[in-house]
């Protein structure tokens, strides 16, 4: 049983570090200065202390109520997502503007669902190796303020060498993060119900799929050559230059 409980929360702590990729993402990609970046990992490190703490006040009825209204509030971060990543990459696109600076806090910034999965986590943990509820908001506010950091330096020192660091990749990231919010609420209950399934015993073809996996990744090469295509095109041939906040 230990050996359960110890894997299990290796598993809780990896998803916090997969969640404090999203934030990465978003300072990666945005033209932001080193402090800045410190600011929003210092945040997700308080209110994971925060969330912590109320793990042993909030009754259990609370968590349940919250998360019957999740989806809602899941679906509204998708198509705000969508949307501003839309307008993202059209304002650096058309005009020239910059607006990522702005842009990037739906994508980086604490939500709704970050923090209920937050709080999620720090309860089970909790409940699974026995350590108080504050040493464990310490444990995981310290996993998000390193990932956060590190992801984030690797993501725009990689976008950098491939000069991708700009506003349009950006916007490119935060469709990509809306299309997953939206599709996760149908895809991961389907599955779990035809998990529930007597099998059938049907096979499904190799080639069919990778078939399917090609066509994905036409589509993603076609996408990302239009991109550039279009980034490279924009003032006579001429790409955009874009000054990097170093303070």
């Amino acid at each position: 049983m230990p050996d359960v409980a110890n894997i299990m929360a290796v598993g809780i702590l990896i998803g916090i570090a997969v969640l404090a990729l999203k934030t990465a993402v978003g300072c990666g990609f945005a033209n932001l200065k080193r402090r800045e970046i410190l600011y929003i990992a210092s945040i997700y490190f308080i209110l994971s202390v925060v969330m912590g703490y109320l793990v042993g006040i909030i009754p259990v009825d609370t968590t349940q109520n919250i998360l019957a209204s999740g989806l809602a509030v899941h679906i509204i971060i998708a198509i705000g997502l969508v949307y501003f990543g839309v307008h993202t990459k059209k304002k650096w696109l058309s005009s020239g503007s910059d607006i990522s600076r702005r842009s990037f806090l739906l994508l980086s910034c604490p939500c709704p669902v970050c923090l209920t999965a937050t709080f999620l986590a720090c309860m089970t943990l909790a409940n699974v190796t026995g350590v108080s509820n504050v040493t464990i908001g310490l444990l995981v506010g310290t996993i998000f303020f390193l990932c956060i950091c590190i992801d984030t330096y690797a993501i725009s020192s990689i976008a950098r060498r491939f000069n991708l660091k700009n506003p349009s990749a950006l916007g490119t990231a935060m469709i990509l993060f809306g299309l997953f919010y939206l599709l996760s609420p149908l895809i991961i209950p389907a599955y779990l119900q035809a998990q529930t399934l007597p099998n059938s015993g049907f096979s499904i073809s190799l080639s069919d799929i990778t078939l399917s996996f090609a066509l994905f990744a036409i589509l993603i090469i076609l996408g990302f050559v239009r991109d550039r295509h279009a980034r490279s095109k924009y003032m006579g041939g001429v790409e955009k230059k874009w000054t990097y906040q170093r303070e």
